[in-house]
């Protein structure tokens, strides 16, 4: 590492050259580039600097000298050059390496690593960096971005690292998080899931196969591939992805305004997980008396969700007392199928089934649920059992029917409206997409459990505008620890388990 004066004259002449760049001549796109780099190299100079002035000040001897830390005795056994990653490029660091006093199989400290705070050889700031571009695009071309602004870039195997030291801790921060201030007097529950694709056992035991062990076949490897891993065929409406579901959840609360009217979302929060619904369920409820739902602070409590019967099922042990809101646009899809069953010709005549459903929409946000159940009812007994199209038509009548007829108590759509509280579950939906499905449903893309859900939690405090707060979390608490290695994979199997 280069002493303190070495330190002193290599900023120097940095500053020499920027201002001489500055005062040629050339379009402003070239010196700004230059300049750039410049600095780049400004900064590493006075990294360089720090870090010589913070070695000198703590009078590191090369061997022999002795330090406490956690309760135990160390002794300084040697010095080494490692090399610091910062956000201007990679900086000599020469460092003592200690030992435990009579423990010497145990691992080796780094006080001045330590001190400075460099977790894995690297800067925080280098590692927070990484781990929020990680959470808002793929890997590669987050590495990418990063070797355009910095002029380099961790390896592949130091990214992985990294997401997984920092998602880690983005759960507990949540958790931990205060509630907002100045919620209104509506809160509003929502839940939702997406999948996104997972890596199954089968794959990733063939990535895992040493590229010796492969099978090269030339031309033919496809095709033998294929006679020796027959794929079965796909019966209609099935996914070729091996997802792994995420639920989703959104709390928000509305405001009266003076008008009298509800307005919001305030103080919109979102929070997921991989793990199970009752999960999220109970990280939910904890957020929602956190803002005071036990505590009898809103005057209303909102749930609404789809179809799915575990959410309601979920919905009556967590949030007994809230009221109740199947979504209207599920019910409204569930118009349309039975719509296509009813106005036979659709496909000639579409407005004929666009008016169809617009009028038993608009009976349903008037309240007259009765009505159209009796339509139904009405249509499917009129529907003959044998005929061209007719066991189809039947069994969409029946199961819509049915559906209806079983969520009948969340469809009092026309008594929520003169309420103005919400009838649909858009909120969730957008943060469904948002969260999950903009990164980490991309084509390609086959997640291990463990890091899809550090992803998930980190993009739910970029989502909740609390990046900068989770910063100051992370920095405040204890030194940050990358792992030797990044997590082992955790593969999913929706097939089995589905079986």
């Amino acid at each position: 590492m280069a002493s303190i004066e070495q330190a002193r004259a290599e900023v120097d002449r940095y500053v020499e050259a920027a201002l001489a760049t500055a005062a040629r001549d050339g379009s402003a796109a070239e010196v700004e580039r230059r300049l750039w780099s410049i600095l780049l190299g400004l900064g590493r100079a006075l990294m360089t600097l720090c870090f010589a002035t913070r070695a000198r000040a703590r009078s590191w001897e090369p061997c022999g000298r002795t330090y406490e830390h956690r309760g135990r005795q160390y002794a300084v056994v040697g010095q080494e050059t490692a090399w610091v990653g910062t956000r201007f490029g990679k900086v000599e660091l020469q460092r003592p390496v200690g030992r435990a006093i009579g423990k010497a199989r145990e691992p080796r400290d780094l006080p001045l690593d330590r001190e400075l705070g460099l977790p894995g050889g690297f800067t925080m700031p280098v590692v927070l960096t990484v781990a929020r571009l990680c959470a808002q695009m793929a890997f590669a071309p987050a590495r990418a971005l990063v070797q355009d602004l910095f002029e380099w870039a961790p390896s592949p195997r130091a990214v992985l690292r990294m997401v997984d030291a920092v998602g880690a801790r983005a759960r507990p921060f949540l958790e931990h998080a205060p509630a907002p201030d100045d919620d209104g007097e509506v809160l509003v529950i929502t839940v939702d899931g997406k999948g996104a694709p997972a890596i199954s056992s089968r794959e990733y035991e063939r990535r895992a196969r040493p590229h010796g062990a492969r099978r090269c076949d030339g031309r033919h490897a496809r095709r033998l591939r294929r006679r020796a891993f027959p794929r079965k065929r796909r019966g209609p409406g099935k996914k070729s992805k091996n997802a792994k579901m995420a639920a989703v959840g959104v709390l928000y609360t509305l405001r009266r305004t003076d008008d009298g009217k509800l307005d919001g979302p305030v103080n919109k929060r979102c929070y997921a997980t991989f793990e199970s619904y009752r999960a999220l369920f109970r990280w939910i409820h904890a957020e929602a008396v956190k803002r005071g739902y036990a505590a009898g602070r809103f005057t209303t409590v909102l749930f609404v969700a789809d179809g799915a019967d575990v959410l309601w099922t979920l919905q009556e042990e967590f949030f007994p007392d809230a009221e109740v809101c199947l979504d209207f646009y599920h019910v409204a899809e569930k118009l349309w199928a039975v719509g296509k069953a009813i106005c036979r010709g659709t496909r000639r005549k579409r407005r004929h089934l666009e008016q169809w459903v617009q009028a038993r929409k608009k009976m349903l946000r008037k309240g007259k649920l009765d009505e159209l159940l009796t339509e139904l009812r009405t249509a499917l007994t009129e529907t003959p059992v044998t005929g061209p199209g007719n066991k189809y038509r039947r069994k969409v009548l029946g199961d819509v029917l049915a559906h209806f007829e079983k969520n009948a108590a969340k469809m009092q759509y026309a008594r929520l409206r003169r309420k103005d509280l919400e009838i649909s579950s858009g909120v969730v939906e957008g943060a469904v997409r948002h969260l999950v499905g903009v990164r980490l449903d991309g084509p390609g893309m086959r997640w291990g459990r463990d890091r899809a859900e550090a992803v998930l939690h980190l993009r739910c405090v970029l989502v909740n505008g609390l990046w900068h707060d989770f910063e100051a979390h992370v920095l405040a608490r204890s030194r940050l620890r990358l792992l030797a290695q990044p997590i082992p994979t955790r593969t999913h199997d929706a097939i089995k388990k589905a079986a």
